[in-house]
């Protein structure tokens, strides 16, 4: 498999599916700064599992276009976390960290969904991005 063309629409996919394993680090160190009993804790272990599962997806997509997912793209264990976390968090600033995240994600599916044209695909865009507003709602709950 080759790397994607700038103007292949599985560019765009990479740059979902390097968001995702972003958040995917971004969440896993925000777990760590919340007490197991509280909700957000429960929340976000659904979010760091949609995300895992977002990840294979994408992976999945970017074979059906016969492009490797990390040709173009570092791999989480080689990558440093988006937000160095440092000390304790009030659970208002992970809920704030975690949401920029979302909106990064967001922002980089609305531009694939764009450039998409196969429709599973789009089907696989369209559900992270429902998964992503479902999340941001049971973010927003205190």
């Amino acid at each position: 498999m080759s790397p994607p063309r700038r103007d292949d629409p599985a560019v765009a996919l990479n740059q979902v599916l390097s968001e995702v394993i972003d958040a995917i680090l971004d969440v896993r160190q925000a777990l760590r700064r919340v007490p197991e009993t509280q909700a957000l804790h429960n929340e976000l272990d659904h979010l760091l599992a949609d995300l895992r599962t977002w990840a294979q997806m994408l992976a999945d997509q970017d074979q059906a276009l016969g492009v490797s997912p990390l040709a173009s793209m570092a791999s989480g264990a080689s990558r440093t976390p988006p937000n160095p976390w440092h000390g304790a968090a009030s659970n208002e600033e992970v809920r704030r960290i975690v949401g920029e995240h979302l909106d990064r994600l967001e922002h980089q599916l609305s531009v694939a969904l764009a450039e998409q044209y196969g429709d599973q695909t789009q089907a696989a865009l369209t559900e992270i991005q429902q998964g992503i507003l479902a999340h941001r709602r049971a973010l927003s709950d205190p």
